[in-house]
C-alpha cells in the first residue's frame, strides 16, 4: 500500500473535516489553534505531524460512520 503524502493526507482531512477538529488538532500536535486553522487554510506549510494528525483524525470518523452504519441497519432488521 502506497503513503500518502503530507497535501494528499490534507485533501483527505478537508473532505471529512467536522466541527470542533481543529482545537483537537492543536491539543494533539501542540501548536497553537491559530496555527494549526492556518495549516488547514493554507497559509502555511503542511508539517508531518499535523498531517499525520489530521489523517488519523479522519480514519476514526470514517470508522464511526461506517459503525454506525451497521448499527443502524442490523437493528432495524430484526424481524428478519
Amino acid at each position: 500500500m502506497r503513503k500518502l503524502n503530507r497535501t494528499a493526507k490534507l485533501a483527505f482531512y478537508n473532505a471529512r473535516q467536522r466541527k470542533g477538529d481543529i482545537t483537537r488538532l492543536a491539543e494533539t500536535t501542540g501548536y497553537s489553534v491559530s496555527h494549526v486553522s492556518n495549516i488547514i487554510n493554507g497559509r502555511r506549510s503542511v508539517n508531518q505531524d499535523v498531517a499525520n494528525a489530521m489523517y488519523n483524525m479522519s480514519r476514526r470518523h470514517m470508522k464511526t460512520i461506517e459503525d454506525r452504519k451497521s448499527t443502524r441497519l442490523n437493528s432495524s432488521h430484526e424481524w428478519i
